[in-house]
């Protein structure tokens, strides 16, 4: 996907000794990164909130945060290109440590954030409200999904 979007935004894209071009690269894959982790966070948190699940909410919640991940070395990629300036002599290189710092942070607040959740879940446990016939629906469009990957996936199927 990054390599057919590469010829559209990125100029001189085979050349990647140029530190521009790897700088294009790690921007473009940092934007990619953010809009299609913002629209799995979208599809799992409704997933989450509709069938209650602190499972499925997490895990849109870690959608999330890569999403944040990814804005901070968007950030990173934008600021280490920066050339020598007075007050850097050196240039902005090291910030890219810095957003590193800024990814762990977010990835650690999320963690704690989502452990204070689920101990509130064991001490006030709720009563879920699905059905024996969603259950059975479920489990059989799961089937069928699986039996359709199976016979259109070459290979999916083979027997060890």
């Amino acid at each position: 996907m990054i390599t057919v979007l590469s010829h559209f935004f990125i100029k001189d894209r085979d050349r990647m000794e140029d530190g521009s071009v790897r700088r294009a690269y790690g921007m473009l894959c940092s934007i990619v990164g953010i809009l299609l982790n913002v629209l799995l966070f979208a599809g799992k948190y409704l997933a989450g909130v509709l069938s209650g699940s602190i499972a499925i909410t997490a895990d849109a919640f870690n959608n999330l945060s890569d999403a944040g991940s990814s804005f901070i070395t968007l950030v990173g990629f934008r600021f280490s290109g920066m050339k020598a300036d007075a007050s850097h002599p050196f240039g902005h290189g090291r910030i890219e440590y810095i957003s590193g710092f800024g990814v762990s942070v977010v990835i650690i607040l999320m963690g704690v954030e989502l452990l204070k959740t689920s101990v509130e879940k064991i001490l006030h446990p709720e009563r879920g409200f699905c059905r024996r016939r969603s259950w059975r629906r479920r489990s059989a469009s799961s089937c069928t999904c699986r039996i359709i990957t199976g016979k259109s996936v070459p290979g999916s199927a083979r027997k060890p």
